[in-house]
C-alpha cells in the first residue's frame, strides 16, 4: 500500500502534529508510546497560537491540526525551494510512511530534509513571503493562520537542524 494512497483516503479528518527525531527508527517509537507526544498544558490566552512545545519526554512537538504532511508540505517545499511540486512529491522522503499502528489509524510520515533546511533558514520576512506564496485562500490572500504556523514550523526546523534531527508528522486519522 503506497503512502500517498493511505494518506489520500483519509486526509480530510486527520489530526497532525509535527515532531523531531534522530532517525526513522526513533520516530517509529512514537507509535509505541516511547516518545511522549502530548505537550504540557498551555495557558488559555496562548491556546490558539501555534508554537513548539517540549513534550514530557523532551521531544519538540508542534500541534498543527489540518496541515497535511503530503500535499500541503509538498506545496510549501515547492514554494521555498523553487522546485516544481511534481518533483518535490516524487522525492524519497516526501510523506514516506515510517510507521503505522496495527489498526491503521495512526501514522508517522517523513518531512523532507530539504523542507526542514529551507524552513530553518527563514527569518521573519522570509516567513511572511513563504506564507504569501504557500497558503492562499479563496480570496487570493494569505490565510491569517499561515504566518503563525510557519513561524512555529520554522522554529521546529531550526531546532531539528541544530540537533542533527529530522522532522516527522504524527497523524491520527
Amino acid at each position: 500500500m503506497g503512502t500517498h494512497r493511505v494518506w489520500d483516503d483519509r486526509a480530510m479528518s486527520a489530526i497532525t502534529d509535527y515532531f523531531t527525531a534522530r532517525t526513522d527508527e526513533h520516530a517509529t517509537s512514537a507509535l509505541e508510546g516511547l516518545v511522549d507526544l502530548e505537550p504540557a498544558v498551555i495557558e488559555a490566552n496562548d491556546a490558539s497560537r501555534p508554537r513548539v512545545q517540549l513534550a514530557a519526554g523532551g521531544t519538540p512537538v508542534l500541534q498543527a491540526k489540518g496541515v497535511d504532511p503530503v500535499v500541503a508540505l509538498g506545496r510549501l517545499e515547492a514554494a521555498l525551494t523553487a522546485r516544481p511540486y511534481d518533483e518535490v512529491a516524487k522525492g524519497p522522503r516526501c510523506g514516506k510512511l515510517v510507521a503505522m499502528s496495527d489498526d491503521g489509524d495512526t501514522l508517522v510520515l517523513t518531512v523532507t530534509d530539504e523542507l526542514r533546511d529551507a524552513l530553518a533558514e527563514l527569518n521573519a520576512e522570509g516567513v511572511a513571503a513563504a506564507a504569501a506564496a504557500w497558503a492562499i485562500d479563496e480570496t487570493g490572500e494569505p490565510s491569517e493562520d499561515s504566518v503563525p504556523f510557519l513561524t512555529a514550523f520554522a522554529d521546529l526546523a531550526t531546532r531539528a537542524v541544530a540537533q542533527g534531527e529530522r522532522m516527522y508528522g504524527y497523524v491520527v486519522i
